[in-house]
């Protein structure tokens, strides 16, 4: 146990919890656990944070557990003591010393209860925890953790994933706090501050407020309020002008300027309560799907996220540091929160690093809606929790894209209730776009599109969505792409002991991992490199962002990420980072397969997003090879790139195709002083 002194005053302090904890599985939670007949056997000891199946007890355990710690404690009588449960999988009650605190639902939010009249010099801690299997998943808000192929047969997250603590403070103290940009323009910002203050009695205090460079040099704001608070809740809101900000950017176009802020409570010459944390001056906003970004267009080019590790409580910034490492050399600027909520890590790393985030709420399609009270209640702590990072721009309430060949209907009850979440949400917070139910293709909403047209036998039906009316479809895609196979590392030159029957025609001529490895990791690049020509030539015009399916998995075998559970990119991953590239030259081939002695005919096009004037002309060559090695055309063009342009055809190569074979078409370009080469393969059939 430790303590922290906070700002300096001595009423504010934080005192841990972590650490040795006792577990005993039960089939029914009763008072007995809580009393001296408690069973002194069958207790497991546990280091918290953790999740149980992390213990080598309980593999592939869910259900009910009760957690239980004992600890002593010296209680002031001028303090303010709340028990802060960082969080918990899923539904919990909490006990201290035989007082029944409370329960709350819900795994990615953290909740406090006032614990100053229950306090003891030795007291004990009982948690009631449980978490179902993903069979009753209808019931609960568990988003992908619950039944989801990227996760192991009888994976359960059950357990405190998150710390736990004590708080002190004086009589009143902030419980919640946002504070969100209305307005900006140059340098000119106007943001709103709300906070939730509680107090034990009416009284008079100063709110001190503090807005301080972090990451950069510039201006400092600074405002005082003086307030009489009332016993019990108070919501205090000002507006600020300030000038001379300057607005966070994403890392590709700008930098991610972040402010500290402060936020004191002062009363009779003492520091009641403090809060120090991170905000971004930003707007963002979509125009018929395009991202605007403090007032400019932004292509989006991200992938989905899934957690990088089976259990969330073993995550720290290291491991998010080693992702944005991978997400930046693969040129993306966003991630999708794949149907979860991520650890509060992840979106201050996301902050520090300019990447955006488009937040999902974890409502599976299958979900009853039999409490929607308790719905509710989660939708608001994720805004309470998430609200103030300047990196979650979007919000998703359902999120339906997947990989399914056919969609699930959605039942008739169950779109009005995601829009009066949707309603709810755009309420709390006016600043971000909400998508009621995303991935669904319908010519009556507006919402994002998912895709899964197979390499190579169907993927070319998508180009019927890039015509007419169906346009509408490709104006942000936030799925697509195709699975891989990673084997475990001792298991690569060992045959393919799946049944066949499950693979790809194309996958079934491998006789061993390795092979399968090769061949699945070289067509999946091909599939995601399809999806980014198409909707990279159609910038803007509709398409305002494209997210692959996905970013990394969690467990060998085939799965559709580019990374694999090790962290280690697979070889589509180097496709990936060449088609996300700022500048980047690329041809559109209307077929996989060509006949011999017909003409090849396609276009050689340039897409450039980066922003400025005066951008550095970009050099480009194309040169098309027949089966032999002998030129057959080629292509010179000298490109003076335009400000985040629209994406331009450079020329079209129209060629007689004389002999069966495989053509090369070689796309090579200069930026920066690097040298690109963008290589495609023709498949000439014999007539």
């Amino acid at each position: 146990m430790s303590n922290e002194l906070r700002g300096g005053s001595r009423l504010l302090e934080k005192i841990d919890l972590n650490g040795t904890w006792e577990l005993h599985p039960v089939a029914e939670f009763s008072s007995l656990w809580s009393s001296e007949a408690a069973p002194k056997e069958g207790w497991v000891t546990q280091e918290i944070p953790a999740q149980w199946q992390e213990s080598g007890s309980f593999p592939n355990y869910a259900g009910k557990m009760v957690y239980r710690k004992s600890f002593a404690f010296s209680p002031k009588s001028d303090r303010v003591y709340r028990l802060e449960i960082g969080g918990i999988f899923y539904k919990y009650r909490v006990y201290l010393n035989n007082y029944a605190l409370g329960g709350r639902e819900g795994y990615f939010y953290p909740t406090h209860f006032n614990i100053t009249p229950y306090l003891r010099e030795n007291n004990l801690l009982i948690l009631e925890v449980e978490s179902p299997e993903a069979e009753e998943s209808s019931a609960m808000l568990t988003g992908v953790f619950s039944g989801h192929p990227a996760f192991p047969e009888n994976y359960n997250p059950g357990g405190i994933w998150q710390p736990i603590r004590i708080l002190s403070s004086g009589p009143a103290l902030i419980e919640s706090w946002n504070l969100r940009t209305d307005q900006l323009n140059g340098n000119e910002a106007i943001l709103t501050l709300t906070m939730e203050i509680y107090s034990t009695l009416a009284t008079e205090i100063v709110v001190k407020f503090r807005l301080s460079p972090g990451n950069f040099k510039g201006a400092e704001f600074t405002q005082e309020y003086s307030l009489t608070v009332q016993k019990g809740e108070n919501i205090f809101k000002h507006q600020l002008e300030l000038k001379g900000v300057k607005p966070w950017q994403t890392w590709d176009v700008g930098s991610p300027n972040l402010y500290r802020v402060t936020l004191l409570l002062e009363a009779k010459e003492e520091t009641w309560d403090r809060i120090d944390s991170v905000f971004g001056i930003r707007s963002f906003e979509l125009k018929n799907l395009i991202p605007y970004l403090n007032g400019e267009r932004l292509l989006i080019k991200g992938s989905n996220y899934l957690p990088p590790a089976l259990f969330l409580s073993k995550l720290d910034q290291e491991a998010y540091g080693a992702e944005i490492a991978l997400l930046k050399e693969s040129h993306q600027n966003m991630v999708r929160c794949y149907k979860h909520i991520e650890t509060p890590g992840f979106y201050q790393a996301m902050d520090e690093a300019g990447i955006l985030v488009w937040q999902d709420f974890p409502v599976n399609s299958n979900y009853s809606f039999s409490h929607l009270t308790g719905v509710f209640h989660q939708l608001e702590e994720m805004f309470r929790s998430l609200g103030n990072h300047p990196a979650v721009v979007l919000w998703t309430i359902c999120n339906q894209s997947g990989y399914e060949e056919r969609q699930e209907r959605i039942r008739p009850v169950f779109r009005p209730q995601l829009e009066k979440l949707a309603a709810r949400l755009g309420e709390l917070d006016p600043g971000r776009p909400v998508i009621p139910l995303s991935g669904s293709q319908s010519f009556f909403a507006s919402a994002d599109t998912g895709f899964n047209f197979q390499f190579p036998t169907e993927i070319f039906k998508f180009d019927q969505f890039r015509q007419g009316l169906r346009k509408r479809f490709i104006r942000f895609v936030s799925w697509f792409g195709r699975s891989s196979f990673n084997p475990e590392e001792q298991d690569e030159d060992q045959q393919i002991l799946v049944r066949t029957d499950y693979l790809p025609t194309s996958w079934k001529q491998c006789k061993t991992q390795e092979e399968l490895k090769a061949l699945s990791q070289r067509e999946q690049g091909e599939a995601l490199r399809f999806y980014i020509d198409r909707l990279r030539f159609h910038k803007y015009r509709p398409t305002g962002g494209m997210l692959l399916f996905c970013f990394r998995d969690l467990i060998p075998g085939a799965f559709w990420s580019v990374v694999d559970c090790r962290g280690t990119p697979k070889e589509s991953f180097k496709m990936v980072a060449l088609c996300y590239r700022p500048v980047y030259v690329f041809a559109l081939l209307p077929r996989e397969y060509y006949r011999e002695r017909t003409v090849l005919q396609f276009p050689i096009c340039f897409s450039n997003d980066r922003k400025g004037p005066d951008l550095p002309v970009i050099p480009v060559k194309a040169r098309l090879t027949d089966p032999r090695g002998q030129l057959v055309w080629k292509g010179q063009w000298t490109v003076t790139p335009l400000s985040d342009e629209e994406t331009r055809v450079l020329g079209e190569v129209s060629v007689m195709l004389m002999m069966k074979g495989v053509y090369n078409l070689n796309l090579t370009w200069e930026d920066k002083g690097e040298n690109i080469e963008n290589i495609y393969q023709i498949k000439s059939e014999e007539s």
